[in-house]
Formats: C-alpha cells, sequence, structure tokens
C-alpha cells in the first residue's frame, strides 16, 4: 500500500464527519471519500482478514453514528459498489 494510506482514512473520516455536522445547516450533505472503508469492521478487522481491499477506516459508519448521536433520525448509507459492505453492517 502507498505510504499516505493511513492519512487518506484519516481525511475521509474527517471529511465525513463534518459533512454531518453541515447537514445542520444545509438542505443535504454528501461524500464522495477514499478509501471506501465499507469493509473495516467494529474490531477493525473483517470476519476472513484484517483488511480487505484499500479499507483501513470505516468512515461511513462513523458518520451514520456521529449522524444518530446527533440527533437525526433516519440515516441512510448508500453504497455504491458491486459487493457486500460487510463491515459497515457490522458496526451498524
Amino acid at each position: 500500500g502507498c505510504g499516505d494510506s493511513l492519512l487518506a482514512a484519516r481525511a475521509a473520516v474527517a471529511i465525513s464527519i463534518e459533512a454531518v455536522r453541515a447537514a445542520r445547516r444545509v438542505p443535504c450533505a454528501a461524500c464522495l471519500v477514499r478509501p471506501p472503508g465499507h469493509h473495516v469492521a467494529r474490531d477493525g478487522k473483517t470476519a476472513v482478514a484484517p483488511s480487505q481491499g484499500f479499507c483501513l477506516l470505516n468512515s461511513v459508519a462513523v458518520a451514520a453514528l456521529e449522524a444518530s448521536a446527533n440527533g437525526f433520525a433516519k440515516v441512510a448509507v448508500v453504497d455504491f459498489d458491486v459487493h457486500h459492505g460487510n463491515g459497515t453492517e457490522d458496526i451498524l
């Protein structure tokens, strides 16, 4: 992997949290971030491997939990991919 992969994953999480916070002030917010993170489960790994693909931190799950913790009654996770986001399901 790239030496800056963890930095990129941390930025994806930070941007996702900021989008949730901005959603209180604007009609809608969305993030298109890389790396995706949808395979990273609660314990930081998946059922079959310590990491899958480019997933290091699960930014979408962090954002969904941030939204839920901040009073959003409904949170939708839309994962445009050709396979299951098993980590996100495990966390949420």
